[in-house]
């Protein structure tokens, strides 16, 4: 180790060379842990004080604290009767949390859980493998102290199974799509057989008589979902009340559903495309992106929110767009979750959220904008 030049410059202090150097390296080091080795000066970290702790703002007062190992903090005082008041937790289990679907939903979440003073906690997940990976991610909130959790079923049969170890004082709520055994457990959803109605009769409507000479093709979705299943289930009858029968259905999701349509577009090309579900309405807008020789082209009436889906429409390259109100979904979900796990309601309550069918014409009316994007207050 070289010689601190304070050494060098006071031979008196040489026998206390070996204390004076195990300071200087414990001072280093400590220097270099505070200011995240040099990222940061100690003048910055000093001035934590400034963020953390109480402090006065322009919309009242606010208090933070650095707990990283904390599982729950309690702000106590005579404002209170100091008591410890715990602030009800929910968990939010949706299938692939981060893509931009949720965007909308997740504002209706958050401005629920703002009004209902509800501590939220997103589950960040990619696309569910199996019933099993989220029954695992249930499990797991609950142990780690969810009240309540608003949950995206990854399939509606056998829920027993997935909610068998959840003990009956957390809440749960159902988000989009019911269980097979309806009325069981509480539903924010919109109106399903609607969804599916709503695209055939748009198809219906513009076509005409024409659409007997017109091939159509159905992304029918994950469809061990009670949701998926009633909307198929209501485009087949409007279809079918026409004496119209589609010439292929294909279910699944992601990559899978992908192939298939390459595949059977190849083989059995379709003239219109019926999409039910925000996944499969991308999937089709992937594929047209992807054929540059406009061969096998199709127009896609479809279900969805997503900016992606929004973009497209707004393109041309989505003729129609059933979409959901998931602002309200979102806050509907909290607001009865929220009532309750404080007031302990027992018995299943189920809200019905509006949907909207919307086109280029009428994508820029005020009513649409609002719906496709809420502006939380």
């Amino acid at each position: 180790m070289e010689t601190l030049n304070l050494i060098k410059n006071d031979p008196w202090l040489e026998p206390y060379a070996d204390a004076i150097n195990g300071r200087h390296k414990h001072a280093a080091e400590k220097e270099a842990e505070l200011t995240n080795k040099g990222k940061q000066t100690l003048s910055d970290f000093a001035s934590g004080y400034l963020y953390f702790g109480l402090h006065r703002t322009d919309n009242g007062w606010v208090f933070r604290e650095w707990a990283p190992n904390a599982t729950q903090i309690f702000l106590i005082g005579t404002f209170n009767d100091w008591k410890e008041e715990k602030k009800y937790s929910v968990s939010v289990i949706v299938n692939d949390s981060n893509n931009d679907r949720w965007i909308a939903m997740r504002e209706g979440l958050e401005q629920a859980a703002k009004d209902d003073d509800i501590q939220l906690n997103y589950v960040s997940t990619g696309v569910f493998a199996s019933e099993d990976e989220e029954k695992a991610l249930i499990e797991r909130e609950v142990e780690n102290g969810a009240d309540g959790i608003i949950v995206q079923l990854v399939s509606s049969e056998d829920t027993y199974a997935v909610f068998e170890k959840i003990d009956s004082s957390v809440a749960v709520m159902l988000l989009e799509t019911d269980a097979v055994s309806e009325g069981v457990y509480s539903v924010t959803a919109p109106d399903n057989l609607w969804i599916g109605e709503a695209l055939a009769q748009t198809v219906l409507q513009d076509y005409g008589d024409s659409l007997s000479e017109k091939k159509i093709g159905i992304l029918s979705g994950n469809q061990n979902q009670l949701s998926m299943q009633q909307r198929l289930g209501s485009v087949k009858k409007l279809l079918e009340d026409e004496n119209i029968e589609p010439v292929w259905i294909l279910s699944g999701q992601g990559e899978n559903l992908s192939s298939e349509l390459v595949t059977k577009q190849a083989d059995e090309p379709v003239d219109i495309l019926i999409t039910l579900g925000n996944a499969e309405t991308e999937t089709a807008v992937d594929y047209l992106q992807a054929d540059t020789s406009y061969k096998r082209q199709f127009m896609i009436y479809g279900e969805g929110c997503s900016d992606k889906t929004v973009y497209y429409l707004d393109k041309g390259i989505i003729k129609s767009l059933v979409v959901p109100n998931e602002f309200n979904m979102g806050y509907q979900s909290v607001h009865t979750i929220a009532e309750q796990i404080k007031y302990k309601f027992s018995s299943a309550e189920s809200t019905t959220v509006d949907s909207l069918v919307i086109n280029r014409q009428n994508l820029y009316d005020e009513e649409n904008q609002k719906t496709l994007f809420p502006i939380v207050q």
